[in-house]
């Protein structure tokens, strides 16, 4: 990874994080799945169904499913005990934090990766990670990795939109390099722990950003690397959930 991406990856990580920080401020504790209205009015009840203009709600008084024009909302509060992401699969893109200074003393294989997410319960979820890089020159190989993970994260704790969550990470890379200095052609492993946190938003509850940090080792061929994940950004990632 060269300066100029490694100072792009950086400018993105810390506005993600910027983000995150004013959703999390924003978030107040939740009471209850309460549809706040521009008249005024309000609805309480369970969300059932949500597209790009209306929010279905079936009433907690027995008024039956209630749709809501998206502009007539105001506000959504959601009870944190209700929230339950259960057998719910989430679909998007991991970003995998490299060090601050990449040489090639340094260079871990931190890699971009498409993430699925499965919840197992409404705290247990398993995470598949699989990314792919390929750099030739004039048909030659400079630098090649695949990589694929398996996490397992645990929400200890959920407050309103955010869940924090604490986990294992397991997987392997296959990496040929011919750029760094360190001419590999190995297949490797790595593993690690890490603690995040993962917030949704009231008008888009599938959509969730989390942030992350970790400790991880690597293992490739003669290679073993070791790094807190903070050394330039948290690692992040953007999902959907269905």
């Amino acid at each position: 990874m060269n300066r100029t991406k490694q100072r792009l990856w950086r400018g993105i990580g810390r506005a993600g994080l910027a983000a995150l920080v004013l959703v999390a401020v924003g978030s107040a504790p939740a009471r209850a799945e309460i549809v706040h209205l521009a008249s005024g009015e309000s609805i309480q009840g369970k969300i059932v169904r949500m597209d790009d203009a209306t929010i279905s709600v079936e009433s907690d008084k027995g008024f039956g499913v209630i749709q809501i024009n998206k502009a007539d909302i105001t506000l959504i509060e959601y009870d944190s005990k209700k929230r339950d992401p259960s057998r719910t699969v989430g679909i998007g893109y991991f970003h995998r934090t490299a060090p601050a200074v990449a040489t090639p003393a340094t260079t871990d294989y931190g890699l971009d990766a498409l993430s699925m997410k499965y919840w197992l319960s409404s705290v247990d979820s398993v995470d598949a990670q699989l990314g792919y890089y390929n750099s030739a020159t004039k048909g030659h190989t400079q630098l090649q990795i695949f990589s694929f993970d398996l996490r397992y994260a645990y929400v200890f704790h959920r407050k309103g939109l955010a869940d924090v969550y604490y986990g294992l990470s397991l997987g392997f890379l296959n990496v040929i390099d011919k750029v760094s200095g360190n001419n590999v052609d190995a297949l490797g492993a790595r593993g690690g722990v890490f603690l995040g946190t993962e917030m949704f938003f009231a008008t888009m509850p599938n959509l969730g950003i989390s942030a992350e940090v970790g400790f991880y080792t690597l293992s490739i061929g003669k290679r073993q690397v070791t790094d807190l994940s903070t050394s330039s950004f948290p690692t992040f990632a953007v999902r959907y959930y269905f």
